[in-house]
C-alpha cells in the first residue's frame, strides 16, 4: 500500500515584496516535540449505517502506509459502503458530499459564473472540500494512488475531479477528516478521500435508473463484469449519464419579479438607454468619459413592454430565462482493472480510466455588456435609420434627471445597453472534460533472513486531464463599424488603429460606391423598433407585437453572427507518480514500520484559439500589437495568453505502528518533502488507548504543508470577468502569479472518544482543530474597488486600478474603471475548529432488523485574519461560522453552523426501507445583516429521503424506488443570481428515482 504526502512548516515572511503585509500574522508557535508525545485521544470511526463490526474489522484503512484494521486506526476516519450508496439510491457524488457532514463548499452543478473557479470549471465537475478549507486542500485518491487535478488554471491550487470515476464501480469511499502530511504530502491539509474499486467483483451487473423532477431529470445506465482471465481477476466497468437542463424558468422562486434587489437583473439591457450629450466639446479620452457618465440620456420607450426594467437612467434586464440551474450534460465513464499473481509471493494490479463529460448546449444570456461604456464604440449619428424613426414617432422623451430631451437634434448619441437582450435568443457553446489514466504497481514480500521478511509496493501511475472551456464575445471593431452601417462579412469598410479616439479605432477609407447601410453594408440598430416579440416572460411583447418595429430596421441574423465569436481555450494537465514503498516489522504486531520515496511531476499547459489568443491579438484589431490596454479583440470577454508550466516534487516517508500493550495503538510518522519552491518536514502523532472493553480515546497532532502551485507561481496574465459594484457590470479582473509565495503551512490535531454498547449501540465525539498559516490566495478585487472609491486610501491601491486610457494614476472615477488587476498573495490566517458527532445502533426488530444512526458536524470556529495591503486594511477579521460568506473572493465558503443528516432503516429477509433526514441549520448573509435587511436570515434547510430496496435473488433482481426531497422543500432565498447557496443547497425539489439492477454471479 503506498503514500502519498503534503509537507509541513517553512519558514515565516513577515511582508511580502514591497513591504505590504498581506494578513496580520501572528508569531508562529514553537511546538517542542514534548507535545507530540503528550497528546492522548480518539475518535470512533464509523460506518454510516454499518451492518456488521465483523466487515468493517476487515478493512484496510486509508492514512497509513501500513496494512491496519478500522477499528485498530488511532485517527479519525469515515467509511461509506457501498450498501450507504444503494440506500441512497446510488446518487451522484456531488449529492453524496453535499450531503457529508464533513462537507462544505463543493461545486459541481452550480453555474460556473458563480463557483468560485472564475468560468474556468464546467458544470459536470464536482470536487471534496473537507472542513471548508478548499478543494485544493482536500487530496483525492484512486485506490490510494493520485490522480491529476482538473486541468483548468485555478487560484489557489486546483483539486481533482471525483466525477471522473463511475459510481458502480466504487467498492467503498474512506475520508480521512483531518491532516495528513506526514503520510499523503502536498495537498493532505483538510484530509484525504480515498475511492476504492471493486477489484474482486465476479460475474455480471446491470443497472439503469432515472430521476425525475420538475422541468428535468436524470438517466444513468450501468454495467460491471467481472471473471477470471486466467490466474488474474479482471473488472469492467462503465457507465453514461444523460443529464437534462433544468432553466431557471422551471421554478417560481429562480426568477425575480422585479430588479429591486438587483440580483438576476443587470443595470445594461436591450433596449437600452441613450445618452445625449448635447454640443459635446471633441476633449479627449478621458474628458468623453467623464462627459458620457455624467451627460443626460432616456431610456428607450418600449423598455418596460419589453421585458426590461425603467430605472431612469437605464433600463435594466432580466437574464435568469437564458440561464440553468442544471446544464444539459453527457457524462460516460469506464474503468478496468487486473490483479493477480507473478511469481511467489508476488502480485501485481493495473487499472485504467476514462472518462468524458459533455455539456453539448451552455447556456448563456442573448449577449454581455460591453465592459467600457462610455466610449465612441457604440456611437449614433442622426442618419441612423433606427434613430431617424424613432425621432419620427417621438418626438422628445423624458430624460433621466425629468426634464424633456428633443429628440431632432443633429449631436451624436451613445447607446448605454448590450447588443441583444430582451429579444434574445441565449447563446450557447460546448464544454467538455476528459480524463485519462494509467495505473500499475507490484508488490510482494522478500525474506531478509529467517522469520523477517521485507514487504515491498513499486507503482507507477500516469493521469492527464483535458479540457475546453468556451465563451461567447463580440468583436470591439465590429461593433465599431456596425454602429455607423459598415458592418457585415462583405461590406469592404475596415476599422483602423487610433490614439485620438477613446475606444482606439476610426473608420478606414470608404471605397467608391459603398455607404452606409446599403447593399452589403448593415447598420446595427439598438433601437427597440428593431424588436418584434419579447422573449422575457410575462412581458407586454411577448404574446403581442411592438407596434414599433419596423421589419426594415430590424437586426439581420448573418449581421449578429459576423459580430460574434466564440473563445476557446483547450487546458491540459499530466501528472506522473512513482512510489516505492517497503514495509516489515521489528517485532511482530508490536513494532511494523514502513518506508518509501515519491516522484511527482505535474505539467500544465492551456491554448487558445487565434481569436482569443493575446499573444496574436492583444488589441482591438486583429494583428495589431501596439495599443495601451491589451486585452484583445472583445468587448466583453478577455482573451488569454497560452502558458506551459511545470512541477517536480521528490518525497520520502517514515511510519512506525506500535503496540506496547494489546490497548494501545500508536503510530509515528515523517515525511519530508522537497519540491522546486520549498521543502517541508511533516511529523505526526496518533494514539489510541482502548480503555475499557467498550470505551476508547483516540487523537492525533500533526504538521501538513501545501506549496504554491504551477497556477500560484505563473506570472501571465489571467482574465475573468467578475461584477464591479461602482460601475453596474462585469468588468475584467486579470490575475497574475507571484514567484515570491511562501508556502502555507497547518498545525492540526484532533480529541475523541467512542462509546460502544450493547446491541451494536455506539457513540463517537471528535473534536478537530486546524491552524493555517500563510494560505495562497488572491488580492481581494471587491475590497480592491472599495478601497479605491475611498479618498483616504486610493493611492494605497491606485496602481492595481485601471481606467480609460489604461491609466492607474487614480484619477478617474470608480464608475470608470475598466479593469482590476490583482495578483496571488501569502493571505491572512485562518483558524478553524469543530465537533463530529456520530450516534448509532442495530437491533432486531420481528423477523427483521431495524438500524439508526445519525451524524453531525457542529462548526465552532472559523476565523480569517485581517486582510493588509500597503497599510490598509482591506477586509477586516472574518468571523465564518454562521454566515453565507463569499466562494468568488476565496476567504471562506458557506458555513451553517449545523450539518447532519439521520438515518433509520429496516432490513427483512429481501426488503430494505431506509429514511434519511438531512438538516442544513440556518445561516445568515452578513452583507445584508441589518434590521429587516432583505435575504438577511437563509433559513434552516430541511429534506426527508426515502429508498425502497427490493431484492429478488431468484431472477438475480433488485429494485429501488426513491423518494428524494419527498416534502418538495425549495432552497432558502438568497442574494444570488440563481437565488439559492448552490454550493450547500439543491434546486431539484422532489425528486422520484426508480433503479433496476439485473446481476449474474457475485
Amino acid at each position: 500500500m503506498s503514500a502519498s504526502a503534503p509537507a509541513a512548516d517553512q519558514r515565516l515572511r513577515e511582508d511580502a515584496p514591497g513591504d505590504r503585509n498581506f494578513g496580520a500574522r501572528r508569531a508562529r508557535p514553537w511546538y517542542p516535540a514534548a507535545l507530540y508525545t503528550a497528546i492522548l485521544a480518539a475518535s470512533g470511526c464509523l460506518a454510516l449505517v454499518a451492518r456488521a463490526e465483523e466487515k468493517l474489522a476487515e478493512i484496510v484503512v486509508t492514512g497509513s502506509a501500513i496494512a491496519a484494521t478500522l477499528n485498530e486506526a488511532p485517527y479519525s476516519i469515515d467509511v461509506l459502503e457501498r450498501d450507504t450508496l444503494e440506500e441512497q439510491g446510488f446518487p451522484e457524488l456531488v449529492d453524496l458530499f453535499k450531503k457529508f457532514s464533513a462537507n462544505a463548499g463543493a461545486i459541481g452543478e452550480l453555474s460556473s459564473w458563480l463557483n468560485g473557479a472564475g468560468q474556468a470549471v464546467p458544470e459536470t465537475v464536482a470536487n471534496v472540500n473537507l472542513r471548508g478549507l478548499g478543494a485544493a486542500r482536500s487530496l483525492a485518491l484512486f485506490n490510494g494512488r493520485r490522480q491529476v487535478y482538473v486541468p483548468a488554471r485555478l487560484t489557489g491550487g486546483r483539486f481533482v475531479d471525483i466525477n471522473a470515476m463511475p459510481v458502480i464501480a466504487l467498492d467503498r469511499i474512506e475520508v480521512l477528516k483531518e491532516g495528513a502530511g506526514a503520510v499523503y504530502g502536498s495537498d493532505a491539509i483538510g484530509g484525504v478521500v480515498n475511492f476504492i474499486t471493486r477489484r474482486y467483483f465476479k460475474g455480471l451487473a446491470l443497472s439503469v435508473s432515472h430521476e425525475d423532477y420538475a422541468g428535468a431529470g436524470d438517466s444513468n445506465f450501468g454495467a460491471i463484469w467481472g471473471g477470471e482471465l486466467g490466474s488474474a481477476q479482471v473488472m469492467v466497468a462503465a457507465e453514461h449519464l444523460r443529464r437534462q437542463a433544468l432553466n431557471l424558468t422551471e421554478r417560481a422562486w429562480g426568477l425575480p419579479t422585479d430588479g429591486s434587489d438587483y440580483w438576476g437583473w443587470s443595470g445594461v439591457g436591450n433596449p437600452g438607454a441613450f445618452i445625449v450629450p448635447d454640443g459635446l466639446p471633441d476633449s479627449g479620452p478621458m474628458t468623453l468619459s467623464r462627459q458620457l457618465a455624467e451627460a443626460p440620456r432616456f431610456v428607450d420607450p418600449s423598455c418596460v413592454a419589453a421585458g426590461g426594467e425603467n430605472r431612469g437612467n437605464t433600463c435594466a434586464f432580466r437574464f435568469g430565462p437564458w440561464d440553468n440551474f442544471i446544464e444539459k450534460q453527457h457524462q460516460t465513464r469506464v474503468f478496468a482493472e487486473i490483479n493477480g499473481e507473478w511469481g511467489r509471493n508476488s502480485g501485481f494490479h493495473l487499472e485504467t480510466l476514462w472518462s468524458e463529460a459533455v455539456i453539448p448546449d451552455w447556456l448563456t444570456t442573448p449577449s454581455y455588456p460591453p465592459l467600457v461604456h462610455f466610449d465612441d464604440v457604440q456611437q449614433v449619428d442622426a442618419t441612423h435609420p433606427g434613430r431617424v424613426a424613432l425621432a419620427e414617432a417621438y418626438r422628445s422623451l423624458p430624460g433621466s434627471d425629468g426634464a424633456m430631451i428633443d429628440l431632432s437634434g443633429a449631436e451624436d448619441w451613445y447607446f448605454f445597453g448590450r447588443l441583444v437582450g430582451n429579444s434574445g435568443p441565449g447563446r450557447t457553446v460546448r464544454r467538455a472534460t476528459r480524463n485519462f489514466r494509467l495505473s500499475g504497481s507490484v508488490d510482494g514480500t522478500i525474506d531478509v533472513f529467517p522469520g523477517h521478511g521485507l514487504g515491498y509496493d513499486l507503482g507507477l501511475s500516469w493521469s492527464r486531464s483535458e479540457g475546453t472551456m468556451s465563451r461567447p464575445a463580440i468583436y470591439a471593431y465590429r461593433r465599431f463599424l456596425a454602429f455607423r452601417g459598415f458592418g457585415g462579412p462583405d461590406c469592404g469598410v475596415v476599422a483602423l488603429a487610433s490614439a485620438n479616439n477613446p475606444s482606439g479605432l476610426a473608420l478606414g477609407p470608404i471605397p467608391a460606391g459603398i455607404a452606409p447601410g446599403q447593399g452589403k453594408c448593415l447598420y446595427y440598430n439598438p433601437f427597440s423598433n428593431a424588436i418584434e416579440f419579447s422573449a422575457q416572460p410575462d412581458a407586454a411583447y411577448t404574446d403581442t407585437a411592438n407596434p414599433d418595429y419596423e421589419p426594415r430596421l430590424a437586426n439581420a441574423p448573418e449581421l449578429l453572427a459576423w459580430l460574434g465569436e466564440e473563445l476557446k481555450v483547450d487546458n491540459t494537465a499530466e501528472l506522473l507518480v512513482f512510489d516505492a514503498v517497503v514495509d516489515g516489522h521489528f517485532y511482530e504486531r508490536r513494532l511494523n514500520y514502513a518506508a518509501g520515496y515519491q516522484f511527482r511531476r505535474f505539467e500544465a499547459r492551456a491554448r487558445p484559439n487565434e481569436p482569443g489568443n493575446l499573444a496574436l491579438n492583444p488589441c482591438p484589431l486583429p494583428g495589431a500589437t501596439d495599443c495601451a490596454n491589451q486585452t484583445g479583440l472583445f468587448t466583453n470577454i478577455k482573451g488569454q495568453r497560452p502558458y506551459q508550466a511545470q512541477q517536480s516534487t521528490h518525497a520520502a516517508f517514515v511510519e512506525l505502528a506500535l503496540e506496547p500493550h494489546e490497548r494501545w495503538h500508536a503510530q509515528l510518522a515523517a515525511r519530508y518533502e522537497e519540491h522546486e519552491q520549498a521543502s517541508s518536514f511533516d511529523p505526526r502523532l496518533a494514539l489510541r488507548w482502548q480503555l475499557t472493553e467498550r470505551m476508547a480515546l483516540r487523537g492525533s497532532v500533526q504538521t501538513t504543508f501545501r506549496t504554491p502551485s504551477v497556477d500560484d507561481l505563473n506570472e501571465d496574465i489571467d482574465v475573468r470577468l467578475e461584477l464591479l459594484h461602482a460601475t453596474g457590470v462585469f468588468k475584467a479582473i486579470e490575475t497574475q502569479g507571484n514567484p515570491e509565495l511562501d508556502p502555507e503551512s497547518a498545525f492540526t490535531w484532533n480529541l475523541g472518544m467512542q462509546l460502544r454498547g450493547p446491541a451494536g449501540m455506539e457513540l463517537t465525539l471528535d473534536y478537530w482543530d486546524y491552524d493555517l498559516r500563510d494560505p495562497i490566495g488572491v488580492l481581494p478585487f471587491t475590497a480592491i474597488e472599495t478601497a479605491y472609491a475611498d479618498p483616504d486610501t486610493r493611492a494605497q491601491v491606485q496602481e492595481l486600478v485601471f481606467c480609460p486610457g489604461n491609466r492607474n494614476d487614480g484619477a478617474c472615477s470608480p464608475t470608470l474603471i475598466e479593469r482590476v488587476r490583482v495578483y496571488n498573495v501569502n493571505g491572512p490566517d485562518i483558524a478553524a475548529s469543530g465537533v463530529d458527532i456520530h450516534i448509532g445502533g442495530r437491533h432486531a426488530l420481528g423477523a427483521g432488523e431495524f438500524a439508526w444512526g445519525a451524524d453531525a458536524t457542529r462548526a465552532l470556529k472559523y476565523t480569517v485574519d485581517a486582510f493588509m495591503f500597503n497599510g490598509v486594511e482591506l477586509v477586516a477579521p472574518l468571523k465564518a461560522v454562521g454566515y453565507l460568506n463569499d466562494p468568488v473572493d476565496g476567504s471562506a465558503p458557506p458555513l451553517p453552523r449545523w450539518r447532519a443528516g439521520g438515518v433509520a432503516a429496516y432490513h427483512r429477509d429481501t426488503i430494505s426501507l431506509v429514511g434519511r433526514f438531512n438538516h442544513l441549520s440556518s445561516y445568515r448573509d452578513r452583507a445584508r445583516d441589518v434590521p429587516d435587511g432583505r435575504f438577511a436570515h437563509i433559513a434552516a434547510f430541511n429534506t426527508l429521503d426515502l429508498t425502497l430496496l427490493w431484492r429478488l435473488p431468484r431472477y438475480g433482481l433488485t429494485v429501488s424506488l426513491s423518494a428524494l426531497n419527498v416534502t418538495d422543500e425549495d432552497p432558502p432565498r438568497i442574494a444570488s443570481d440563481h437565488f439559492f447557496d448552490g454550493m450547500t443547497h439543491d434546486p431539484k425539489g422532489r425528486r422520484l428515482k426508480l433503479g433496476l439492477r439485473y446481476t449474474f454471479g457475485d
